[in-house]
């Protein structure tokens, strides 16, 4: 009896550590998927006028998401190692900075799945297209600069054309205030969605179309002083891929995100989340492909294949480029949730100042430190260059340069002249 309760408590106590291991990683795999590191980066090239140089940087918060609330005094700047004061006047906000050119496709999900009701009742076609529309406008007020392409996508099935995704459907851009981008919503609108979803050939085509290097409107030249166009796919969907292959279909998605990390792709679940139907269903669990109900094999399971948004891969998506994710169950939420996006991609802190050290052709680095939320983060070392047009040279300088000048033309010019007519005059003086 005392050996089988000591083999028991053994047992025990090796379960209790082998539980209270997998608990302990679990706590950590779930705080650093909440918790994420404030992060600050230069981005594009300074811009350079004169002795002016004006740098552009985008902040995130411990969520990964832009901060868009710092004043001036949570920025130091550093140049050549030296930091270096500047006028709070020269300091802009996202909100009041001049964004950089943008082009932004916008993938929309039109499989069945998008007719059914959402927490408010509308249809999540609907309340996805009048996100949108909020969307545009949101973009016509802030930046200007920005080209947006609305691309449905979609498999087609015994009943239905399909939605491709092809370099003529995704280049079909216009500036967010253009009319036809509303005419082209409201053709949307009206249109039924019926197809299967194929959740990553759209991405992966959309993302070899943005990344032609080829193609100036998206890729400026190394030497060119024009700013790099910010690149950016939306992906808005309600479900999960389907078909065979899946893993191997993610695989080559993902090896295509990772040859072009310029772009970045954001993604938006419409539904409810795997725990909300879990939840729903009373399973336990977050639902997982293997909940769905197999309608071919009959086999008994109780969650609808139609109700299932694979929050997962959504989320690893947009993982790989750096980009966001978000899960909404209403359009209010979806409007809310592109505008995050949008703060993404536009929301750049703006900091002009003066060279010290602006001679021409000279090289110099710069750095910018942010305080976000009490912690310090410090952006990248951004190299940079003043032209052959940089600062003039100081008035002592010129006015010297301007005296050597008429000595030389003098000692070149004046003096020669001045002794040949005094030669002259003497030779005529001696013959008379």
């Amino acid at each position: 009896m005392l050996k089988h309760y000591s083999v028991s408590s053994t047992t025990i106590a090796s379960s209790i550590r082998r539980l209270s291991l997998v608990a302990v990683t679990i706590g950590c795999l779930g705080s650093a998927s909440i918790a994420q590191a404030q992060t600050a980066a230069i981005t594009g090239k300074p811009t350079i006028e004169e002795d002016r140089v004006t740098v552009r940087v985008k902040v995130t918060n411990d969520k990964g998401k832009p901060a868009m609330e710092l004043q001036p005094e949570a920025f130091k700047l550093t140049v050549d190692g030296q930091l270096l004061a500047f006028d709070s006047q020269d300091w802009l906000n996202p909100e009041a900075a001049v964004p950089p050119p943008a082009w932004i496709v916008v993938l929309l999900d039109f499989s069945g799945s998008m007719k059914a009701v959402d927490s408010q009742g509308k249809t999540k076609l609907d309340g996805a297209i009048n996100a949108i529309r909020e969307f545009t406008k949101t973009i016509a007020e802030r930046g200007p600069n920005t080209q947006v392409a609305i691309v449905p996508f979609g498999k087609p099935g015994p009943k239905c054309e399909g939605f491709p995704v092809n370099k003529e459907t995704i280049d079909r851009f216009f500036p967010a205030s253009d009319f036809k981008l509303q005419n082209y919503l409201d053709f949307l609108a009206v249109q039924t969605a019926c197809a299967s979803t194929d959740l990553y050939s759209p991405v992966k085509r959309t993302v070899e179309f943005l990344g032609d290097r080829q193609d100036a409107r998206f890729h400026v030249p190394k030497d060119s002083n024009e700013p790099q166009p910010r690149l950016s796919v939306i992906l808005l969907s309600d479900g999960y891929h389907t078909g065979a292959g899946e893993e191997k279909d993610f695989a080559a998605l993902s090896t295509q995100l990772r040859r072009n990390k310029d772009i970045i792709v954001h993604t938006l679940g419409y539904g409810l989340t795997p725990q909300q139907l879990g939840n729903k269903y009373r399973l336990g669990h977050p639902v997982t492909r293997k909940d769905l109900r197999d309608t071919g094999s009959g086999k008994k399971r109780k969650v609808l294949p139609e109700e299932f948004v694979d929050e997962k891969r959504l989320a690893e998506i947009a993982d790989v480029t750096g980009g966001i994710h978000e899960f909404s169950g209403d359009s209010e939420a979806i409007a809310e949730s592109l505008k995050t996006f949008l703060d993404s991609l536009l929301g750049e802190y703006q900091i002009t100042y003066t060279d010290p050290q602006a001679e021409r052709g000279s090289k110099h680095e710069v750095s910018v430190g942010v305080d976000v939320g009490g912690k310090a983060v410090e952006s990248q070392k951004q190299p940079y260059a003043i032209t052959v047009f940089g600062r003039s040279l100081p008035l002592a300088a010129r006015i010297g340069m301007l005296g050597l000048v008429l000595v030389a033309i003098g000692a070149g010019g004046v003096l020669p002249f001045y002794l040949w007519a005094k030669s002259l005059k003497q030779r005529e003086m001696q013959e008379g």
